[in-house]
């Protein structure tokens, strides 16, 4: 499990600013130092309980899946055996009027008013015939009530399981939403101090990467992170709803959090029931890279570059409440797991 990892504001860029000799020579450069080692620690440590509860989540919403789609497997059961209890009821009825209009005329009287010996075998045949029916309807009525039973036990227990798993994963996943926000505080407070230092040693500014944009990763597969600050798991090939797979991997995020081009290329919009809103950036030989659940897009279609802001993190489509973005990674156009790529560059 994975919390990604974008550091704007690191040891390595105060030695950029202030310059190697102030942060060892410089008692307030050390100060900083030793502020931004506590800062790091901190945040790695919130980082990785974002990443266990991630985990955790990812688990918990499987299992809720899998129950739930044993309850439609189980009530569709119990759909059917009543429909066939049904019906059979409708054959005994049947032949409670049947006897009800014979009366009190018994099995005797019904043989003996035959008129020879062939009527007298063919009404002996019709009444073992009869009570054979009588006796095959009433074995398969008990089997099914016994089947009945058993669905019915077999769905309340579902809809327990199912209510506590419901209740796990939404407590993991608020747990993962205040961990990254913890996260984010803690950056922010790094940032404040780092600017104070900054301004105390009347340090010059330095430039970074344009607006809209991240830096980006030289390599093999993926060249920036597609959701800095976010946190994922490999829940590649995960059970999900209608007996879907997880094609994907799911950064969690907080509403609004910046989505980049994992990749240049061409970015299209569009929108589905499932991924809301959704984009794709289209690369050179087929490879191309999916982004779902967006809370909106920056921009229109156009060519980008990777690293490039494409949108914002948000929960439309199938995933209302769980604001994330579902990345795919699908080189010369075929799908791969993208969380081992994804983790190399966030």
């Amino acid at each position: 499990m994975t919390v990604s990892k974008r550091r704007s504001l690191t040891a390595l860029a105060l030695v950029l600013i202030l310059g190697p000799a102030t942060l060892t020579t410089s008692a307030g450069a050390q100060s900083t130092a030793d502020k931004l080692d506590a800062a790091e620690a901190r945040l790695s440590q919130v980082r990785k309980d974002a990443g266990e509860a991630t985990a955790r989540y990812d688990e918990a919403n499987a299992d809720l899946i899998r129950t739930q789609e044993e309850i439609v497997a189980t009530q569709r059961a119990l759909d059917g055996a009543r429909k066939r209890i049904s019906g059979l009821q409708e054959r005994l009825d049947d032949r409670a009027r049947a006897a009800y209009q014979l009366g009190s005329t018994s099995t005797w009287d019904v043989l003996l008013e035959a008129q020879d010996l062939s009527e007298f075998s063919d009404r002996l045949v019709y009444l073992d015939r009869i009570a054979q029916d009588d006796a095959d309807l009433a074995t398969r009525v008990g089997v099914i009530s016994e089947e009945l039973r058993r669905l019915e036990t077999n769905l309340s227990r579902l809809e327990e399981e199912q209510s506590v798993v419901a209740e796990k994963a939404e407590r993991e996943k608020n747990l993962v939403y205040a961990k990254l926000e913890e996260a984010q505080e803690i950056v922010e407070e790094y940032e404040f101090e780092l600017k104070q230092e900054l301004a105390a040693a009347a340090a010059p500014a330095v430039g970074g990467a344009a607006p809209g944009q991240i830096q980006t990763v030289a390599g093999a597969g993926l060249q920036a992170c597609p959701a800095p600050g976010t946190s994922f798991g490999d829940s590649f090939g995960a059970p999900r709803s209608g007996g879907r797979s997880h094609a994907g991997v799911d950064m969690m995020g907080p509403f609004g959090g910046p989505i980049y081009a994992a990749l240049p290329g061409s970015v299209s919009f569009s929108s589905s029931s499932l991924g809301g809103n959704q984009a794709y950036v289209h690369s050179a030989g087929g490879t191309y890279t999916f982004y779902a659940h967006l809370q909106s897009y920056n921009g229109s279609s156009r060519s980008v570059s990777a690293g490039e802001l494409i949108g914002f993190i948000g929960d439309t489509g199938n995933a209302t409440g769980t604001p994330h973005l579902h990345f795919e990674y699908h080189p010369n156009g075929t799908l791969v797991n993208p969380t081992p790529f994804v983790s190399a560059v966030c």
